[in-house]
């Protein structure tokens, strides 16, 4: 008979709280929420149109065809890169603001804000994906770039040789250019992605702060580069303050550029995936108004932007609570709905409480919650309402599991003799997992309600029982015994053997899970280790 663990998983639903953060109003955006194969709104973008290099050496011809531009009918835009039978590329360059575009039905712009964007990469060879934004003053006579200012807020360079070899497979680079610091002589700095995560196996939020005085860069809401006037070469000139517009665009690198051209191995074609792209403003708020970050509405386990009804997610923001409380369970063990006048909506409905602080709050998404790409989250704190946040929802399931080693994102593993601590794990020995979103069950789970074990796991297993989840490790398919609720708990559970044959140079190997088609990368301790 299957038996599987109890976990007492407290340690696992509470992290580090944020600091507080500015109050912004969204006052532009763009969701992508139109018909499968429908072109970008063009009240809110232009296309930059032809090739000749665009001052890079790039290979690819920008379009304005629906072959490499378009909304997905799943609230996304798909910036594609096509190679076709001779050789030559095509993709896509959008831009919201109207200065010297090919084609000028937008003229969106601003001075000063939080401009951030939640994308998926493509990667390889000479693939050069950008989000970024220029001067709306740029004329190539009487404001030439770089004087007009560029600020890039995310740019990926794939794997390049320039001198030695770059892999930039989790890096993101972010970069002020002005005259006299532009080009490789850019004020920039790179960000890795932690955890083992990359820029293409997941969505992340990029984005930046800007101010008078002030450009700040992040990475899912990890400040990495600050530049300011004093970080301007001496006799240069800051040319931040005035309006700009945005672009996005997936070039192509040439022989001359430094990325060079793609090779065999890269194949086409290659997609740049936005979720959404946003604008805020900073606005007044009154000091007892909570705030929820912009972006920072995520998943609970692996703290990315995907959540499926049921899970468990995390907002960080302030000013949310008056102290800190984790105690949050009513007499009979479920988890409240509002505590010290604190609740969470989710499209108006009630969120079970897990963890309630005055920068972060743990909630579960709502069983009843309907999927789709701007789902409304809300704090409510003694009758006074927060921001908005949109956030995606998945349909069925967004499998993440939670952490035991957060440097390399290895995932907490328990077994006999180590269930409250890491284990070492050895071929063929049997172990679960303890993960975050697996959807739906045989029987019904109630909101904020620990399931119970009644003398049958069918009830708590997903539709399909075992052979509806897979798992790998070190590229080796696990057998799976167990995937379904985790008993007493609202998270889920994976019991699994180890598989022989693993081995590792690191202290960890990469793992992978799937359940109704979607995939969730992360790390497991590598045998013996």
């Amino acid at each position: 008979m299957r038996t599987i663990t109890v976990l007492a998983c407290a340690a696992l639903l509470a992290a580090t709280c944020a600091s507080a953060q500015t109050t912004w109003q969204l006052v532009w955006s763009d969701e992508f929420n139109g018909p499968a194969g429908a072109a970008p709104d063009t009240s809110k973008w232009n296309y930059d149109l032809g090739g000749g290099g665009w001052g890079n050496a790039e290979l690819e011809n920008y379009t304005n065809s629906t072959n490499n531009a378009f909304q997905d009918g799943n609230g996304n835009l798909v910036i594609r890169a096509i190679k076709d039978g001779s050789g030559n590329y095509t993709s896509a360059r959008l831009q919201s603001g109207a200065s010297l575009a090919s084609t000028q039905t937008a003229d969106n712009k601003w001075q000063y804000g939080l401009i951030e964007a939640r994308i998926k990469l493509p990667f390889g060879h000479g693939v050069w994906p950008a989000f970024w934004m220029l001067g709306e003053d740029i004329n190539p006579i009487t404001m030439p770039w770089p004087q007009c200012g560029e600020i890039d807020i995310m740019e990926n360079f794939g794997v390049y040789t320039n001198g030695i070899t770059v892999d930039d497979t989790s890096i993101n680079n972010g970069t002020a250019h002005g005259p006299g610091y532009s080009g490789g002589n850019g004020i920039g700095a790179p960000y890795t992605l932690p955890l083992g995560y990359t820029v293409y196996d997941d969505f992340h939020v990029y984005a930046l702060q800007w101010s008078q005085d002030s450009l700040q860069w992040y990475v899912d809401g990890a400040l990495y580069h600050t530049v300011t006037p004093s970080s301007i070469p001496t006799g240069d000139q800051w040319v931040f303050n005035a309006p700009f517009f945005i672009l996005l665009n997936l070039a192509i690198g040439g022989p001359g550029t430094f990325l060079g051209t793609p090779d065999a191995s890269v194949p086409f074609p290659q997609d740049l995936i936005f979720d959404y792209v946003r604008v805020y403003q900073a606005v007044p708020a009154t000091a007892d108004t909570p705030v929820i970050t912009p972006g920072r509405v995520v998943n609970a386990a692996s703290y990315l932007g995907a959540v499926a009804p049921g899970a468990l997610a995390v907002l960080y923001g302030s000013n949310l609570s008056d102290a800190v409380y984790q105690d949050v369970s009513d007499s009979s063990g479920n988890f409240v709905k509002t505590l010290h006048g604190v609740t969470v909506t989710v499209d108006n409905r009630p969120a079970p409480l897990v963890y309630v602080s005055p920068g972060q709050i743990n909630f579960q998404m709502p069983w009843e919650t309907t999927p789709g790409t701007a789902v409304n989250v809300q704090v409510m704190r003694d009758g006074v309402a927060s921001n908005m946040e949109a956030i995606t929802v998945a349909s069925v399931s967004s499998p993440s599991f939670f952490l035991e080693d957060f440097t390399n994102g290895i995932a907490w593993i328990t077994g006999d003799g180590c269930v409250v601590t890491e284990c070492s794990p050895q071929a063929n020995g049997v172990y679960q997992l303890w993960v975050n979103g697996l959807g739906p069950k045989n029987a019904a789970e109630q909101d904020g309600v620990p399931v119970a074990y009644n003398g049958s796991l069918s009830d708590l297993e997903v539709p399909g029982g075992n052979a509806s989840c897979t798992l790998t490790v070190g590229g080796i398919a696990a057998t799976i015994d167990y995937c379904g609720a985790a008993p007493y708990e609202i998270i889920d559970q994976v019991n699994f053997t180890y598989p022989a044959g693993v081995t590792s140079t690191t202290s960890y190997v990469p793992a992978t899970f799937t359940i109704n088609g979607v995939t969730a990368h992360f790390r497991l301790p590598a045998p013996g280790k």
